[in-house]
């Protein structure tokens, strides 16, 4: 199998490239747009900071402000409604992973209704494809570092009747251009900063692990995932230390986009029992349930990653020397965790995960897309042996 790399979206990245979000839309000739965007990110500041510019540039805006976490199916709804009463040109998603991918979720079902669920990977096996009917051009100017949606085809949507995390994915969803402002991710809370950071750290991870590494391997993918994971354990906790530190935040900004261009093999066992957690649970904190059993994933797969081992035991300063790559995958682990507690990862039970859940979410992660792609599977015995040693430590 071939290695392809293809970045449709034009990505701006450094402190401010925000300011130029007015002027690039009116330069394409779009006159209204959709913003789309949470509560969260409207109480702060942001949205009016940067729908003023987009208004300074001729364009009227239309807002959309019921951006909800792991975006339910009926919020899509709600936002396609205005959008086909209101006709926007372009949308702006302006946030997280959420606000991206209800906007990039909402682009797509406006302009083919009904059609979502053909999309999603983990319902129509692994069948990527464009949506028929063309979509608007989609700007997005993350807010967080972690998810990767500023440069990512996919969109996460939640059906609460399925109960299960839809993964929509087609080339079509790839926002037109992203601008990646590190100035507009200082005033982040630690807790937020912590838990999409792991998210970025889990991609890059995950994308070293994942089902199609062995049918195509890439050194290419290979050096954007181990960059990033280099750029995490550096910067994620002086990020989380002290909000205003740019040069971290700068660096975590590049780690979330490069860790999700790392991932194009796919993703391992922490997203797999992270989505389960949520979709069985209702626990809505994705980054922190992704990297909740990660350390046991690396550990699993240290004997199919050797090279991946040793560089990583570096990053965590791990002697390898005279250490079989089993042991070396143990240090590793045992490492990461250390570093998981040091950037506040709560455990599920304070996450608020229930021990009468984990066989069902066990069910949910070995029915999964990323579990029957992965080159080596947990037994589920295992797998709920890493949910409850997560569940207490």
């Amino acid at each position: 199998m071939d290695y392809k790399f293809d970045l449709p979206t034009k990505i701006v990245v450094g402190e401010g490239c925000s300011k130029q979000l007015g002027a690039n839309i009116s330069a394409s000739g779009v006159k209204k747009v959709m913003c789309v965007f949470d509560k969260g990110i409207e109480s702060a500041g942001i949205a009016d900071t940067l729908i003023t510019n987009i208004e300074a540039a001729g364009i009227e805006v239309i807002r959309y402000n019921g951006v909800l976490p792991d975006p339910p199916v009926e919020t899509i709804e709600d936002c396609t409604t205005l959008a086909a009463k209101t006709k926007p040109e372009a949308f702006v998603a302006i946030g997280g992973g959420s606000s991206i991918d209800a906007a990039k979720a909402v682009n797509a079902n406006w302009a083919n209704p009904g059609k979502l669920k053909d999309h999603s990977i983990n319902v129509n096996g692994m069948k990527i494809l464009p949506f028929e009917n063309p979509l608007k051009p989609l700007y997005a100017v993350p807010t967080t570092a972690g998810t990767g949606s500023e440069v990512s085809s996919s969109a996460i949507v939640t059906d609460k009747i399925l109960k299960l995390k839809l993964s929509v994915m087609s080339p079509s969803l790839a926002p037109t251009m992203s601008f990646i402002d590190p100035s507009l991710m200082v005033t982040l809370p630690p807790a937020i900063t912590a838990s999409t950071g792991l998210d970025a750290f889990a991609h890059a991870m995950e994308g070293l692990m994942g089902g199609l590494t062995r049918f195509c391997p890439s050194s290419m993918r290979d050096s954007f995932a181990l960059t990033a994971i280099e750029l995490i354990v550096k910067s994620l906790l002086p990020a989380i230390r002290e909000g205003n530190d740019i040069k971290a935040r700068s660096d975590m900004a590049y780690a979330a986009f490069m860790s999700i261009m790392g991932a194009s093999s796919g993703l391992s066992m922490g997203h797999s029992v992270g989505h389960a957690i949520s979709e069985v649970s209702g626990v809505h904190n994705h980054g922190f349930l992704c990297a909740s059993i990660l350390p046991n994933n690396v550990e699993f797969m240290a004997e199919f990653i050797p090279d991946h081992i040793k560089k990583l035991a570096h990053m965590f300063n791990i002697d390898t020397k005279g250490k079989s790559t089993t042991e070396t995958g143990t240090a590793v682990k045992k490492a990461i965790k250390i570093f998981f507690k040091e950037c506040g990862l709560p455990t599920l039970k304070e996450m608020g995960v229930k021990l009468a859940d984990i066989d069902e979410i066990v069910k949910h992660t070995t029915s999964g897309t990323w579990y029957n792609l992965a080159p080596k599977k947990p037994a589920p015995e295992e797998l709920a042996g890493w949910i409850r040693e997560a569940y207490e430590d």
